[in-house]
């Protein structure tokens, strides 16, 4: 009777042919099932094949591969296989793979849920990341890695460069102010600042003795030049043309031939003298001077862009034309708001820089709007006068205030923020008038070149960190 033979359940090995990318891969079954419970389950619902062309089953043979989704590339796979192959190597030796292939494992060992692939990928990553922070939060964050995420803030918070351009692109917006706040509350304890150490008569020994915390960092009073704040230059506006009928006959002077004239703006209709939106605008003067001037009234109004709201219109018009039963109309800092986009689309540089004048008033609108109006107008003293707010005033930057701001702003206000600081100077001074030497104090507000780092061993960060977990 002829020997049956048959197929050995643990030794016999049968390859897997994998489509990615437009690239076939042929590998062992065991290399992957052995790692991945969730591609175990998935290979276990393929139809074996019946003959060698593939028919009736799936990566078998080139002809009816695999395709894995298009969310893996071929050079991915390509490193999940260098990883999976080395575990056979003497040694478990490297696989020679980059930072980029790490990451990529990190991610498909998420997926199939690779236990050991992930450890490892993990082990193989931290020490890459202990010069960017920024990006060890960011993997920390997305793939669970909770033993990154304590570490990496405090890094962050502890080194001396401030928070830029790399950390605004790695941290979500919410851990970035925190950050900044956090950052700022720290600050170095001067030796003049002791008065146990300051040992000086000069009274300038402002080597760092040691760095403390607060609860905020108080607001400053420091001279910072506008210069330093640039205002991002606006979209130019372009009025839409009046389209009017020139023939022959005498050209109306389009500042003083005052008449009645019609606006339509949205669906309201505005019956008003034209004469402040020509004496303002030389947008609205080139309307009512062309010859042959047809008269704008209720069949054919002077219909305004789109863009113009009625409430921004009708500010307007109440700055022209006040109630007269009211006394003095004084414009809120919201219709002075209105007010200077309209008079800045058409041309009104004087109404425009009343209006911006208005605004510069602490007391006329908050900080948030100031910014956003000037940049949208460019108004530069306006723009700087809130970047100064921010950067000396006591509570932190915002989330609110980051939406008006471009990302260079919101970290130069960071940047400002974290190296000024109060401090008590101690200070001995000669009398010219008593024997001897004595001593007094005096507030001092320094605006350090850059904020420095603080040691380990100072500020407990416990309690602040807590809030970012």
């Amino acid at each position: 009777m002829p020997q049956v033979t048959h197929h050995d359940v643990e030794y016999y090995i049968e390859p897997l042919i994998f489509h990615v990318e437009g690239v076939l891969f042929r590998v062992p079954r065991e290399y992957l099932i052995q790692e991945s419970p969730v591609l175990l389950e998935m290979l276990a619902l393929l139809q074996p094949a019946t003959d060698n062309e593939g028919v009736g089953g799936e990566g078998v043979a080139d002809a009816k591969p695999l395709t894995l989704p298009d969310t893996i590339t071929a050079l991915s796979f390509r490193a999940l296989l260098q990883v999976l192959y080395s575990y056979n190597r003497p040694a478990n030796s490297e696989a020679g793979l980059s930072k980029d292939d790490w990451i990529t494992l990190l991610e498909l060992s998420r997926n199939w849920a690779m236990t050991r692939m992930r450890k490892m990928a993990i082990e193989q990553l931290a020490p890459l990341f202990n010069d960017d922070p920024a990006h060890k939060w960011n993997l920390a964050k997305k793939y669970g890695i909770h033993d990154w995420v304590r570490p990496a803030l405090e890094r962050l918070i502890r080194r001396g460069s401030s928070l830029g351009n790399r950390e605004f692109e790695m941290l979500d917006q919410e851990t970035l102010l925190k950050l900044g706040a956090i950052r700022e509350s720290c600050y170095p304890v001067l030796r003049d600042s002791d008065p146990n150490r300051y040992g000086s008569h000069s009274g300038k020994n402002t080597a760092i003795d040691h760095w403390d915390i607060r609860q905020q960092r108080g607001q400053i009073s420091v001279t910072l030049n506008s210069s330093i704040f640039t205002c991002p230059t606006p979209p130019k506006h372009s009025a839409d043309q009046v389209l009017v009928p020139v023939t022959d006959g005498p050209k109306r002077n389009g500042e003083f031939y005052v008449e009645k004239v019609v606006f339509q703006v949205e669906d309201n209709l505005y019956k008003v003298s034209n004469q402040p939106f020509s004496q303002h605008s030389p947008f609205f003067r080139r309307c009512f001077e062309s010859r042959g001037f047809v008269k704008f009234d209720h069949r054919d109004p002077l219909v305004i862009d789109a863009d113009v709201t009625r409430t921004d219109f009708e500010c307007l018009l109440r700055f022209f034309f006040p109630p007269k039963l009211s006394g003095e109309w004084e414009p809120s800092s919201t219709q002075w708001a209105s007010i200077l986009r309209l008079s800045e689309k058409w041309g009104m540089d004087e109404v425009k820089n009343l209006a911006a004048q208005k605004m510069e008033n602490p007391n006329s609108g908050d900080v948030v709007m100031k910014l956003r109006m000037a940049q949208e107008l460019g108004v530069q003293g306006w723009f700087a006068s809130g970047m100064k707010e921010l950067v000396t005033r006591q509570q932190s930057l915002s989330s609110d205030e980051c939406q008006v701001l471009k990302s260079q702003h919101i970290l130069q206000v960071l940047n400002l923020r974290e190296r000024a600081h109060h401090r008590t100077q101690h200070y001995h001074y000669d009398s010219p008038t008593a024997f001897g030497s004595h001593s007094s104090t005096r507030s001092v507000t320094h605006m350090l070149p850059e904020r420095g780092e603080i040691p380990d061993g100072d500020c407990d960060l416990t309690a602040k960190l807590a809030d970012l977990f």
